[in-house]
């Protein structure tokens, strides 16, 4: 991994490409990426470019931003006329204890002095790029988030609520008797901004219909609205059974919630 010097700009060149071929809205999902870069990389391919106070282009990646000197935007393209929708799993800020680069920066191989590095360099782009650092979700994918918000005026949106929107589930749960979902790690953040939390959402507002989960491995307490659960890892008896037959411990699963789910007529 390359903390330091990974970048967004193959997410800049897919979303030029779009705008090429004559997309007239763009919906872009976000999240598990290797760059901490605030969606600088992005932005540079679709024309903007990033200078020190010499004038010079930046080298990509988030090592970088902290000798930012000016932004120049004139050359950025339009975004298209329906808008651009960022979708999140994640509700973090840009910056700080609960940043993309406090709280993602070890996952991508960051030590402690390139962690406050990274956010460093993401406070002196927050300071010339504008926008809401602040906002739910702008830390998602090192930040590329607020950096598509800031440049682009892109909303960022909770991406399991907005995926249940386009899918209709509001109206698939109307009179259900049991939704089952899953995850393939049930932890302390599932219930939060992710599909199982938003499900249980959901089928709270349905009239409280009950939710089975099953995951890979459950870490964490069931949120209320889970009613059972089953874990696959607990009954293949080790994840690696688990991962290498999962249509088998599926089947089990599923059978086991049948045993214990009554429905009525």
């Amino acid at each position: 991994p390359d903390p330091m010097g990974a970048h967004t700009a193959g997410l800049g060149v897919v979303i030029a490409a779009a705008l090429a071929a004559g997309a007239r809205g763009l919906v872009i999902t976000v999240g598990g990426s290797a760059s901490t870069d605030g969606g600088t990389g992005a932005l540079r391919a679709l024309g903007t470019r990033f200078l020190d106070d010499d004038g010079a282009e930046l080298p990509y990646g988030g090592a970088a931003l902290a000798r930012l000197g000016r932004i120049d935007r004139s050359r950025l393209l339009e975004p298209p006329a329906a808008g651009v929708e960022i979708l999140t799993d994640v509700t973090n800020p840009l910056l700080g204890r609960l940043g993309a680069a406090h709280v993602y920066g070890p996952q991508k191989g960051a030590t402690t002095a390139e962690i406050d590095e990274l956010d460093a360099g993401l406070t002196r782009l927050a300071e010339l790029l504008g926008g809401e650092p602040g906002a739910p979700g702008a830390g998602a994918a090192g930040g590329t988030a607020y950096g598509l918000a800031a440049a682009w005026g892109a909303s960022i949106l909770p991406g399991a609520h907005r995926v249940a929107e386009l899918a209709g589930l509001a109206a698939t749960l109307s009179g259900a008797d049991l939704v089952i979902t899953g995850e393939g790690r049930f932890d302390a953040t599932s219930a939060q901004g992710k599909v199982v939390g938003t499900v249980v959402d959901y089928a709270h507002a349905a009239g409280d219909v009950p939710v089975a989960l099953v995951a890979g491995t459950v870490d964490a307490p069931l949120p209320p609205g889970i009613t059972t659960h089953e874990d696959l890892t607990r009954l293949a008896g080790s994840t690696a059974a688990a991962s290498t037959e999962p249509e088998r411990w599926l089947e089990h699963a599923g059978a086991a919630l049948a045993a214990r789910t009554t429905t009525h007529p």
